[in-house]
């Protein structure tokens, strides 16, 4: 057997391969990063993150941390995102024909629209609603509120202003002024509520209340069950009002959403009288129920 012993010209020959291997491995091992550091961080040419300071200086007690917090940004900040916008919007959810279920009770046009400008918690906000017969008599109402409104919780507006109500038949027209306060807004079960109070020129006071849901069948297909009622807190007498709970309205439309801004829609109405506004109807000769069979459009912009 050759003896293990390397000879002087082997010795020779691996010290010349170790100078020449040895600086070319070691600088392919240099750009290999170690062990949990990035490549970024091992290559110094790379482009680092700037250091950025900490948002609050260390070494504040608590009170110091709240005046910090308190003071204004300082000067070379960044203006903020404007968030001050200017919006408007314009609802129309009713534009109805409606159809008497009796020979005695004219077919009327009748409407309730809605629409506000502003920003996020002050609005101008307006809402009309009417109805006007034009097959036979000439005659009709209308109602228009203009309002101050302020949100004061995230699905509640405080409303306050003013509202113009017209009454015309043949040869007669009635008007009148009031005071409005209203809240409106979406209760929990997303159910859409609206509470107005009156205070006419003449002082009578009376209130309304409204109360709305959709149910959505389909994604198109919308049931809205809908409640209006009226009270007077005295008797009305130019009005035909009776203190009290005065009517009520129930309504039941089917629509059918195209478009979320547009929908046709058929539906029903029932509307009675009731106590003492009953009383002075029936007296009068008047009817105190009607049925209404309606077809209309809703939509927004």
């Amino acid at each position: 057997m050759s003896s293990l012993n390397p000879s002087p010209r082997n010795m020779v020959i691996l010290a010349i391969l170790l100078v020449f291997a040895v600086p070319s491995w070691a600088q392919d091992k240099s750009d290999v990063p170690m062990h949990g550091e990035s490549a970024a961080q091992h290559d110094e040419s790379a482009p680092r993150a700037p250091e950025i300071e900490p948002a609050i200086p260390a070494g504040m007690t608590l009170e110091e941390v709240f005046d910090f917090a308190e003071s204004p940004p300082p000067s070379d900040f960044p203006e903020p995102l404007p968030d001050d916008r200017v919006y408007a919007f314009t609802l129309f959810e009713q534009l109805e024909y409606r159809v008497a279920n009796d020979d005695e009770t004219a077919d009327h046009l009748g409407w309730e629209a809605q629409g506000w400008i502003g920003g996020d918690f002050n609005k101008f906000w307006w809402k009309n609603e009417g109805e006007a017969v034009f097959d036979g008599p000439d005659e009709g109402e209308t109602e228009t509120d203009l309002l101050y409104s302020r949100l004061i919780t995230p699905f509640w507006d405080f409303q306050v202003g003013v509202q113009y109500a017209s009454e015309w038949r043949k040869d007669d027209y009635e008007d009148r002024w009031s005071g409005v306060m209203a809240l409106q807004g979406l209760a929990p079960y997303k159910f859409e509520l609206e509470n107005s109070l009156y205070i006419s020129e003449d002082g009578d006071v009376t209130l309304e209340i409204e109360a709305e849901y959709d149910l959505r069948i389909t994604q198109r297909l919308v049931l809205q069950p809908r409640i209006e009622t009226g009270f007077a807190f005295q008797d009305v007498p130019e009005r035909n009002l009776g203190a009290g709970m005065t009517d009520v309205r129930l309504d039941l439309r089917l629509r059918y959403e195209i478009r979320r801004e547009f929908a046709p829609y058929f539906g029903i109405r029932s509307q009675f009288l009731i106590g003492e506004t009953d009383n002075i109807a029936e007296a009068s000769g008047e009817d105190s129920e009607q049925l209404f069979f309606l077809a209309g459009l809703h939509f927004a912009f």
